[in-house]
């Protein structure tokens, strides 16, 4: 059985005609010229980049083995090279093939396994250029002065004040409704500094 996927990137419409601002007939009508039926064609009007796609879900339950998924073009079905191929591989294990019409593509056969040989070269390169985009993120930030990690809800001159007040005598409800933190905020800052009731015992005498 052969089924059809279109998406189109955005769901919004113009204001003046009600129309879709993009529109999935192309799409349509190069699946209906490639045999799909118009009931079973699945659509989904959202970025690429969504991991919900409700339109391609519903299409992926009824899949069975020997079925064919046609698109107009690959970019269509994944929302990127690794999603892509992971897809591929799903649905080739499943006994399932994916036909690309402008990509000129038909993964059932030979042909199959150098598609998914490929994918995996172009998704194994994406990862590479993320883990690069993720360090060199990590060190501009820290050449920056910044930090990597959840930023301290306390700056070091508030956690001395902090201990100030709390070798003063004051409470750790006190201190924490003057710092606008949780009481938990203000045990740990003075956990992390030794700092206990004995401390303020000692302090005072």
């Amino acid at each position: 059985m052969l089924y059809g996927y279109c998406r189109v990137s955005t769901n919004k419409k113009d204001k003046e005609t009600g129309a879709y601002v993009q529109t999935t007939d192309l799409q349509r009508d190069a699946l209906l010229s490639r045999g799909v039926l118009a009931e079973n064609i699945y659509e989904d009007r959202i970025s690429g980049t969504t991991k919900e796609r409700v339109g391609l879900n519903e299409l992926l339950d009824k899949l069975q083995p020997g079925d064919s998924v046609v698109v107009w073009k690959l970019d269509r079905l994944g929302r990127s090279t690794i999603n892509l191929l992971e897809l591929a591989k799903a649905l080739r294990k499943q006994g399932v093939n994916i036909i690309s019409i402008q990509d000129g593509i038909d993964t059932s056969g030979k042909f199959g396994e150098f598609l998914l040989t490929i994918l995996g070269a172009c998704a194994e390169l994406e990862r590479e250029n993320i883990r690069e985009r993720v360090t060199a993120g990590i060190a501009i930030s820290i050449a920056n002065g910044g930090r990597i990690g959840r930023k301290k809800a306390l700056n070091i001159y508030a956690r001395k004040e902090v201990i100030e007040q709390f070798l003063s005598g004051k409470s750790i409800t006190q201190i924490s409704r003057t710092f606008n933190v949780g009481r938990s905020t203000i045990h740990r800052t003075l956990q992390n500094e030794g700092i206990s009731a004995l401390s303020r015992k000692e302090n005072k005498e």
